[in-house]
């Protein structure tokens, strides 16, 4: 799947993480006589071994829960989880605050790798501004439409998860892959990629920026997060 120079270039990212990160991965496998899991969907396999990968060289930072729909039924009904592959962040709390409905490759790989540096506790410098505006913010969800062959969604996804996890859920976040989800691109009427939908109304289409996104959180335009954002 990987090569070595990639292999090496994961174990140096994987190395960043500060806290220990949780993941449920939703596939449909099913377990065999011998013990062995066999999984139909080919996304899910893939998604399994990506995951496999970066565990093994988060010398134990990253966990991954790997939930069956077909065996654990009740699991899939807690989480909501009606879609394969599945990823779901969730934190100390069993609470979800980011959901992946999509097989991180592509250049959906850099941004998924971000996710998790930031669920594991690191912070870019403008964490602490969206921190002082959660009050202003109502309980939200953010969708954003991907594809593994997007120029400007590893720019764009880290943005709108950042905020999901120092909100702590108050702001949702799932990233929907378009080319396995085409029907709900379809719904969304998603003709073009990047494109975030905030709570069922506003759209963002293309690339946005942290001042960007929370102007569209909060109603207003207070720009806090200086120059470079403005």
């Amino acid at each position: 799947m990987f090569s070595e120079n990639e292999l090496n270039n994961i174990k140096r990212e994987m190395s960043k993480l500060k806290n220990k990160v949780v993941l449920k991965l939703f596939t449909d496998f099913k377990t065999q006589e011998d013990g062995s899991k066999l999984r139909k969907c080919m996304a899910c396999e893939g998604a399994y071994e990506l995951l496999k990968t970066l565990k093994d060289y988060s010398d134990g930072k990253l966990d991954v829960e790997e939930v069956s729909t077909e065996e654990n039924e009740a699991e899939a009904e807690k989480y909501n989880v009606s879609r394969i592959p599945a990823i779901l962040f969730i934190d100390e709390n069993d609470k979800e605050i980011i959901r992946y409905l999509a097989h991180p490759t592509g250049s959906e790989f850099v941004p998924f790798l971000n996710s998790i540096q930031y669920f594991s506790g690191v912070r870019p410098y403008y964490a602490d501004q969206i921190i002082t505006h959660l009050k202003k913010i109502k309980k939200s969800n953010m969708k954003i439409f991907i594809t593994p062959t997007c120029p400007y969604c590893p720019m764009t996804v880290p943005v709108l998860t950042l905020f999901s996890i120092v909100s702590k859920g108050k702001i949702s976040s799932e990233v929907i892959d378009v080319n396995l989800n085409p029907d709900i691109g379809a719904k969304y009427q998603v003709q073009g990629v990047p494109m975030t939908v905030i709570n069922e109304k506003d759209v963002i289409h293309g690339m946005f920026t942290p001042q960007d996104l929370l102007d569209k959180l909060v109603g207003s335009k207070g720009r806090d997060f200086g120059g470079m954002y403005a």
